[in-house]
């Protein structure tokens, strides 16, 4: 990303805030670049968790000390961004660990790749999916109760973070991740050229003085795009350029839709748009493969409409919107 242009950091620093960056960064480049003042120990490469060898230091624990000790010397406004790199992309070392009472195996299983866009196969035949290629449904409970504990290890870093908070009714805190992990549903571990729902519903948890004070849950449609937008305007900060996303403060989004997109995973190249409506879900791969899922009929994605006469009314309604989103590929 172009350093010129406004992001977290930049629009903060130029409001007077004390910037800090924590842990794992994958921008590319100087980081005071993007307006971030004190940069921390960044995180190791994903090779390294791919390759199954211990992680190198920094620990997701000592990327939270750092960031914690950081925040106990501010006394003016400051932003903090804390981001582990560890855990729980350590799930590709695939550890064995003992499995957690009311763990449930996947609902579906690597039968269901027929009818699927080609690349998921290949996922499995050729890429990181080899792994688990014979795995079982007691094999996937291990792995699912591995990712949990890696999920809690989070939670505990992320308390170590907020306990240097010495005024938490004046800060604003956002949790959220990056992806999703796939869990084992259609047979599939980790991340890839698939959209299913365990990939791109992520957790999403805000805390801010007067709009997000209270505990309550809401289901628009959201995007990452929409976290700048929606932290300036806590803050009090006017973003220097319209943006894409949208002001959650403002109250729930009248969105139908959320656009997304998929590139590649290292050498993997295949390249997906989606459109994520609250009933629909569309992928047109660029190799031409598609896939339409009704998730209220079949929440679990394991009907590939795309095709057929049933959605011979929607999902041209939905290619076009994809289209005119990103462009047609030729």
């Amino acid at each position: 990303m172009s350093p010129a242009i406004p992001n977290i950091g930049s629009v903060f620093q130029a409001a007077g805030y004390s910037t800090g960056y924590f842990g794992k960064w994958h921008l590319g480049g100087d980081r005071e670049r993007f307006g971030f003042a004190t940069l921390g120990a960044q995180e190791p490469a994903e090779a390294s968790s791919r390759s199954g060898r211990p992680l190198a230091s920094p620990t997701d624990e000592a990327v939270a000390r750092e960031a914690a000790g950081w925040i106990r010397q501010q006394r003016s406004p400051w932003l903090a961004w804390v981001s582990p790199g560890n855990k729980p992309h350590a799930i590709y070392c695939l550890k064995r660990v003992p499995p957690r009472p009311g763990v449930s195996p996947p609902f579906s299983d690597l039968r269901d790749l027929a009818g699927k866009p080609s690349e998921q196969q290949e996922y499995v035949d050729r890429d990181q999916g080899r792994s688990t290629r014979s795995y079982g449904p007691e094999d996937w409970i291990v792995y699912r109760s591995y990712y949990l504990q890696l999920v809690e290890e989070v939670d505990a870093n992320l308390g170590t973070v907020l306990a240097a908070v010495s005024d938490m009714d004046s800060t604003i805190v956002v949790s959220t991740s990056d992806h999703g992990d796939a869990l084992g549903e259609h047979g599939l571990p980790f991340k890839g050229p698939f959209m299913y729902e365990e990939e791109i519903r992520i957790p999403l948890v805000i805390r801010a003085p007067g709009a997000f004070s209270g505990p309550r849950q809401r289901n628009d449609l959201v995007t990452q795009a929409d976290l700048a937008p929606t932290l300036a305007s806590l803050a009090g900060i006017k973003w220097p350029r319209p943006v894409a996303g949208e002001d959650l403060s403002q109250g729930p989004l009248p969105r139908d839709a959320v656009f997304l997109e998929y590139h590649s995973k290292q050498k993997w190249v295949n390249p997906i748009r989606t459109i994520r409506a609250h009933r629909w879900k569309l992928n047109l791969y660029d190799r031409g493969h598609k896939e339409l899922y009704d998730l209220q009929a079949d929440p679990r994605e394991t009907r590939n409409l795309a095709g057929t006469l049933d959605v011979r009314a929607i999902q041209p309604e939905l290619e076009a919107r994809l289209n005119a989103w990103r462009g047609p590929v030729l």
